[in-house]
């Protein structure tokens, strides 16, 4: 299994709406739900599937740790 990170533009989205999910709480099941509902209808191979799901998970979370620690600060 071969996880990416960073490797579109919509990663860039994945950091910010961890970002923002800092202040807007509501923002976290949407993001996981959406990702579940990509992960379960996209066409490719297990292990490839596997490996974005997982990618942008840590985007996502990278994204909210950012913004915690500079909000923290």
């Amino acid at each position: 299994m071969r996880v990416e990170v960073f490797d579109d533009w919509r990663s860039l989205g994945h950091l910010l709406l961890g970002a923002a999910a800092t202040s807007l709480p509501l923002i976290v099941p949407l993001f996981l739900g959406y990702e579940l509902i990509e992960f379960c209808y996209k066409r490719k191979r297990r292990r490839e599937k596997i490996g974005e799901f997982i990618g942008d998970l840590i985007e996502f979370l990278v994204g909210a740790g950012i913004a915690g620690l500079a909000f923290s600060l």
